[in-house]
């Protein structure tokens, strides 16, 4: 065959991500948070400073970016911009750090009786419904994304409970929630959730660490210490291995109970970012 009728190589696999970090809040009703947004910024710099992910392939939303992490802002990152860029053969990496929110689920399809809902920077908190992302649609964002390996990493609960990263609206008491609609979430191939904590649990913050546990071994896995085998390649597998050791050890030792998740299945090793290089 000459090389006038061989037919060109497919195009490399491109890595792609949304980078989310919600400290302050509009509503003096939801209470800040110290760390999400630096944490949002130590995630940007482990993906492109360390992990090789291009500059112009990830989307920086915080409180000091110049796109807010909005509802509206929020909706184009996750269901526009990567929907647009991505193709089938690349990976896309979603991070969000903020407030998590339960709210009485008006529709009966909960197991727990409260729908989910990740909290950006204007929601009203006595009204999620229409001012926060619930968690059901990112089902609905997974299936604009072409891309056929997409990993979210969630650093928000969802209990209600004091402390962590999550509060409950007047309309809606603090409870036990269950973990189904991350499964629901992500019975589509190709789609994994790791989350900062199981359902009842609490995010932690640490000052000593000047993060929450999970973000804080979560970037430090992908600078290299996830690469648990040593091959310079930090899969899925080996980053959520990591981590969940890591933060349920440091939980333990300060007293607390924290137990990373994550739901769905990638055929396969997922490699996120080289590193050692």
């Amino acid at each position: 065959m000459t090389n006038r009728s061989r037919p060109a190589p497919p195009p490399a696999a491109e890595r792609w991500a949304v980078v989310i970090g919600v400290g302050r809040y509009e509503s003096r009703d939801i209470p800040g948070l110290t760390y999400a947004v630096s944490e949002a910024e130590a995630m940007y710099e482990a993906l492109v400073s360390i992990g090789g992910f291009k500059k112009e392939n990830v989307l920086l939303l915080t409180d000091a970016s110049e796109r807010k992490p909005t509802l509206r802002n929020i909706k184009w990152a996750l269901g526009t911009f990567l929907a647009r860029s991505a193709g089938k053969d690349d990976v896309v990496l979603i991070y969000f750090a903020g407030h998590g929110a339960p709210e009485v689920d008006q529709r009966g399809l909960e197991r727990d009786g409260l729908a989910k809902y990740l909290v950006p920077a204007d929601a009203d908190p006595d009204d999620l419904f229409s001012s926060a992302l619930p968690m059901d649609d990112i089902q609905t964002i997974f299936s604009r994304i072409e891309a056929e390996r997409v990993v979210t990493f969630i650093d928000a609960c969802y209990s209600g409970a004091a402390g962590g990263r999550t509060f409950a609206s007047k309309k809606t008491r603090a409870t036990n929630l269950d973990d189904l609609f991350l499964e629901r979430l992500t019975r589509a191939k190709g789609r994994a959730i790791v989350t900062a904590s199981r359902p009842s649990e609490v995010s932690i913050e640490l000052p000593e660490l000047g993060h929450g546990l999970f973000t804080y071994y979560l970037a430090r896995g992908l600078e290299g210490a996830g690469d648990l085998n040593r091959d310079g390649i930090v899969t899925l597998q080996e980053l959520y291995e990591y981590v969940e050791q890591q933060v349920s050890r440091k939980a333990r030792a300060v007293g607390g109970k924290q137990n990373p998740a994550m739901k769905g299945e990638l055929e396969g090793s997922l490699p996120l970012v080289k590193v050692g290089r």
